[in-house]
């Protein structure tokens, strides 16, 4: 367990952390990255309070906490994706329901990514890319189960964007908008004349 104790230490002593805390696993330390690359500007300070609420629950009695839990769990993969759901749950509920979704879910994506890194660094479970994937789509399915979609649903979207994909003129729509591509009747800015090579003899 002393692996573990600088984690569970990382927490100050109110119980609340100020941040989540860096973690040691390249791959799941790239993935966080790549979540909160993606969020808003007036989305991140929503995001961060609910990463931060959420650690100080997970780390919530020590040795006795949820994250603590895990290193008893038989699939600690499984239960890091259903737990980080849940987890948020609780806290949206507490929150009477004024918890955006577009912060939640990345929120909780970040929670279960340092649920996977405590009981990687732990010793207990090796969290490499395969594990990282099962635990996503865990995550999604528990998610989606919770808000009522289906597999069903998902397909009938993911078939959507690819027949968007496959449109050239909607996906010219996107990047047009996306500022990917320029408008063939925007302006584009007139360059200046070079100056006149100076004839010999100084004539022009």
């Amino acid at each position: 367990m002393s692996q573990t104790n600088g984690m569970m230490n990382s927490a100050p002593s109110t119980g609340a952390p100020t941040s989540a805390p860096p973690m040691s696993n390249p791959i799941l330390q790239a993935s966080e990255q790549k979540i909160e690359d993606g969020l808003t500007d007036s989305n991140r300070e929503s995001y961060m309070k609910i990463v931060v609420a959420g650690m100080a629950a997970g780390l919530a009695r020590g040795p006795n906490s949820i994250l603590a839990s895990l290193l008893k769990s038989p699939d600690p993969v499984r239960d890091a994706a259903k737990g980080a759901v849940g987890l948020v749950l609780i806290l949206r509920k507490d929150a009477k329901g004024v918890m955006p979704l577009k912060a939640m879910i990345p929120a909780a994506m970040t929670l279960m990514l340092h649920a996977l890194d405590f009981v990687s660094h732990a010793g207990h479970t090796q969290v490499g890319t395969n594990e990282l994937v099962r635990a996503t789509h865990i995550f999604t399915n528990t998610l989606f189960g919770h808000f009522g979609i289906t597999p069903a649903m998902l397909q009938q979207a993911a078939q959507k964007v690819h027949g968007l994909t496959q449109d050239p003129v909607a996906m010219a729509q996107i990047n047009l908008k996306a500022g990917i591509t320029q408008h063939p009747a925007a302006a584009n800015p007139t360059p200046m004349p070079a100056e006149p090579t100076p004839a010999p003899g100084g004539q022009s």
